[in-house]
């Protein structure tokens, strides 16, 4: 979705957790609201209907590598990952081969493989205490970095939900305050 803004926020989903989905819907809401440009990714096994395949992920990153790649054109003089789950992965190797570019990051529930990536990334880091995808020793890794904002929410899964459906909702609304504050 175009705006004519110099900003384009980029959503990687999650494996099984697509850009319609709250987490990341709220997210493309937040940063139209702001006046931000918006590209919601869809990755080739999602349009098939098929599953991922353990060796997709370097074919992912080169998909979504080529779109923003023709995205260029634009003239974009800022980017904003967001992501979600897998797609914290695939952000990461996306971004990685565009070291120059300005781009923040928003790491939603990150899996531990995307620790090195967190770690030279500046933005902010959002993930619950009950998620089994990203351990104790990857939340102790990213501890305290000086670029990267970190947000926890206590008995949260992998999905940021809680035990409660109130506390879930909580969360929702809480992880939205920061998508404003961070546009």
């Amino acid at each position: 979705m175009t705006q004519g803004s110099s900003t384009l926020i980029i959503l990687f989903p999650g494996k099984s957790y697509s850009c319609e989905r709250s987490l990341l819907y709220y997210a493309a809401q937040s940063a139209l609201e702001k006046g931000h440009d918006v590209l919601q990714l869809e990755y080739g096994y999602q349009a098939a209907r098929t599953e991922l395949e353990s060796d997709q992920r370097d074919i992912l990153i080169k998909e979504c590598t080529d779109v923003i790649r023709q995205l260029s054109v634009f003239g974009y003089t800022n980017y904003i990952s967001i992501s979600k789950s897998l797609g914290t992965l695939i952000a990461g190797g996306v971004f990685e081969q565009y070291k120059s570019l300005p781009v923040r990051h928003i790491f939603l529930t990150p899996l531990d493989q995307t620790v090195p990536y967190i770690i030279q990334s500046q933005g902010l880091l959002i993930y619950g205490t009950n998620d089994p995808m990203f351990s104790h020793l990857s939340q102790d890794k990213i501890n305290h970095l000086p670029y990267i904002d970190t947000v926890v929410f206590p008995d949260a899964n992998h999905l940021l939900e809680a035990p409660s459906i109130d506390q879930s909702l909580q969360f929702l609304k809480q992880v939205v305050i920061h998508y404003n504050e961070f546009f």
